[in-house]
């Protein structure tokens, strides 16, 4: 199930990889086979910059973190809180739309969160 949400996001959003990591830092799910083991390593580094930024927007009261953009030199990493224990990381090309890509994931959220109710 999550692997053609993932793949559908990532067509919809011209995204070069999206992926499902829990808070711990195991990856759930990567939208490309061929992308999986890198992919677990950067799924427990950008679980660790998850924590920091809802510390960070927890200590300056700015509420419960939803949603959060890393523009490098190379790509832009959007996040994407889905439940309280799984966040989306969609990685798009640097001269991409990220609005649009927000919008995409705004759709995917809830069949997401759907299936990672037990």
């Amino acid at each position: 199930m999550f692997q053609s949400i993932l793949a559908r996001l990532s067509a919809r959003a011209g995204a070069r990889w999206a992926m499902i990591v829990g808070n711990d830092g195991i990856l759930l799910e990567a939208d490309n086979r061929a992308f999986r083991t890198q992919a677990e390593g950067l799924a427990a580094e950008y679980a660790g910059l998850m924590r920091m930024s809802r510390k960070a927007a927890a200590d300056t009261d700015m509420g419960p973190m939803q949603s959060s953009l890393l523009v490098t030199d190379q790509a832009k990493i959007l996040f994407q809180t889905l439940t309280d224990d799984y966040f989306l990381v969609v990685c798009l090309e640097l001269d991409a739309h990220a609005g649009k890509a927000f919008y995409e994931i705004s759709r995917a959220v809830a069949p997401i969160a759907e299936e990672l109710v037990f």
